[in-house]
């Protein structure tokens, strides 16, 4: 009899271990669906975050690719704005050497015509002082 009471103490034993053991397993299925329930809800959001990723960095090859063309066109603007900054520069410069060869053309005939009057008046002056003399003592004489 002592037997029986053993086996049923062991029994009765088991019994419990086994009800701890289906209480673990419930709760490690819990667990289980629970971390599933996470690992689908990271997934997704891993996924839309990998879409977000995706469609800026497409966006961002989009607005350099916009930088490059501006670049580049202000590349050509500022280029052609150089061109015809020096074109008209020549040109300004040309019209200068231009008026200034007139002008020095005007002023070497002004020179030529103030010497000219010059040593006139100085023939004038010398030939009025040799005659104006006699003219004077001429006029005192009347």
């Amino acid at each position: 009899m002592a037997e029986i009471t053993d086996i049923r103490v062991e029994l009765e034993s088991l019994k419990t271990e086994v009800a701890n053991t289906n209480s673990i397993q419930g709760r490690l299925d819990t667990a289980i669906d629970k971390l599933t329930d996470v690992s689908t809800s990271i997934k997704s959001m891993l996924a839309v975050h990998e879409e977000k990723l995706s469609q800026s960095e497409k966006i961002d090859e989009v607005i350099f690719n916009k930088i490059r063309e501006r670049a580049d066109e202000l590349d050509k603007v500022n280029s052609e704005l150089t061109d015809k900054i020096e074109l008209s520069e020549k040109r300004l410069m040309c019209e200068l050497k231009s008026i200034r060869n007139e002008l020095d053309n005007r002023v070497g005939i002004l020179e030529k015509y103030r010497w000219l009057i010059l040593g006139g008046a100085i023939v004038i002056g010398w030939a009025v002082s040799k005659n104006l003399m006699p003219l004077i003592h001429m006029m005192n004489g009347v």
